[in-house]
């Protein structure tokens, strides 16, 4: 469950943040190349991509016969790859790939877009609130995209190059970076600090998923949910070691007598404490393994009615998948602790005298 939610977790920040880490210039300014170059070469980033937003730009050509709608211009190629790794609005970036001539220029909309679109009606025209125009054609649908991800209805992604440029004049570079990798946001903090134009820092807004992710786990009810499962977890282990000691402490005379008399016949320390390790672990292996199997067969029966909006903190698909590393590593715990509690016991009851254990055993 915990794991299933933090995975969640991070999956919902980078959907809200439109991957790893965002840079994001205010209205009417943009990110400087400087500090585009700087922040990819920042440890890390694995796909970095800058983008070119315009919100207020008119679609001809639908069902409405204009529709306001939000553009994305972006490098198709790296623009893929962030989409591919964000997990929202995936595409081949060849369908991107720009024609020959006047033709017009190739571009993804929305499903919302999709839906008003006029059957039959292409190519369309785009009436960009920088002043320019382009005509367009529909070359794919996507669900989403990561530059959008409040998932607003009416969204059109453009290739970056010649064709989108000359639409562009007022706008002298992207005012969006978005980043996929392992960054330090401290680190990236203080570099747009450095290559931001002087005293205009503050018009640029850093964001990361990890900081995001935080924020969805502030709540007291999921801290409080973590703390339950964590709790439960350690009674169960506490009830798991319990068992094992009273089965230890339950056999510990006759195993004492045993071990005195198999002492007398030439059995080493070493050797006698193997032979009980060897005796105890196949229960508590076969438990183990047991245990790991029905937790599996639960979450495999249960999961898909499972909800985890709540613990997360944002809105996710309904469904538990089974995750083996959680279980086996919970299992092969128990197994250690069961292995410890074993060689404790039989290191204390082996420091008995021989000849006192030989005794008891005659009289019993």
């Amino acid at each position: 469950m915990l794991d299933a939610v933090d995975s969640a977790r991070i999956r919902a920040a980078r959907l809200a943040v439109g991957g790893d880490v965002r840079i994001a210039a205010s209205p009417g300014h943009t990110v400087p190349e400087a500090m585009s170059e700087a922040a990819a070469a920042l440890p890390g980033v694995r796909t970095a991509v800058e983008v070119w937003t315009d919100d207020n730009a008119f679609l001809f050509g639908t069902v409405q016969g204009s529709t306001q709608v939000a553009v994305v211009v972006a490098d198709p190629v790296r623009y893929a790859e962030l989409a591919r790794r964000t997990g929202r609005g995936g595409f081949d970036p060849a369908l991107l790939a720009p024609g020959a001539g006047d033709a017009p220029v190739p571009a993804l909309f929305s499903s919302g877009l999709a839906r008003l679109a006029r059957p039959g009606g292409e190519p369309f025209r785009l009436h960009l609130d920088s002043g320019g125009e382009l005509r367009i054609r529909n070359a794919a649908v996507v669900d989403g995209t990561p530059a959008r991800p409040d998932g607003g209805g009416a969204v059109i992604v453009l290739p970056a190059g010649p064709a989108t440029a000359a639409a562009l004049p007022r706008r002298p570079g992207p005012d969006r970076w978005f980043a996929v990798g392992a960054v330090d946001e401290d680190r990236l903090r203080e570099l747009v600090r450095a290559t931001a134009p002087a005293g205009q820092a503050s018009r640029f807004r850093v964001e990361t998923a990890a900081a995001a992710a935080a924020g969805l786990g502030e709540n007291p009810l999921q801290r409080s949910a973590g703390r339950l499962f964590w709790g439960s977890l350690a009674g169960a282990l506490g009830f798991a070691l319990l068992a094992v000691l009273l089965t230890l402490v339950r056999a510990a005379p006759e195993r004492a007598a045993v071990l005195a008399r198999l002492r007398t016949m030439g059995l080493r320390p070493r050797q006698g404490l193997r032979l009980i390790v060897v005796e105890a672990l196949p229960q508590a292996v076969g438990a183990t393994v047991g245990g790991a199997a029905v937790a599996l067969a639960a979450v495999a029966l249960l999961g898909p009615y499972v909800d985890l909006t709540t613990m997360v903190g944002a809105p996710v698909p309904p469904g538990l998948r089974p995750a083996v590393r959680p279980v086996l590593v919970q299992a092969l715990g128990l197994s250690a602790l069961v292995a410890l509690a074993v060689f404790v016991e039989t290191a204390v009851s082996g420091r008995r005298h021989i000849t006192t254990e030989l005794r008891a055993g005659d009289q019993r």
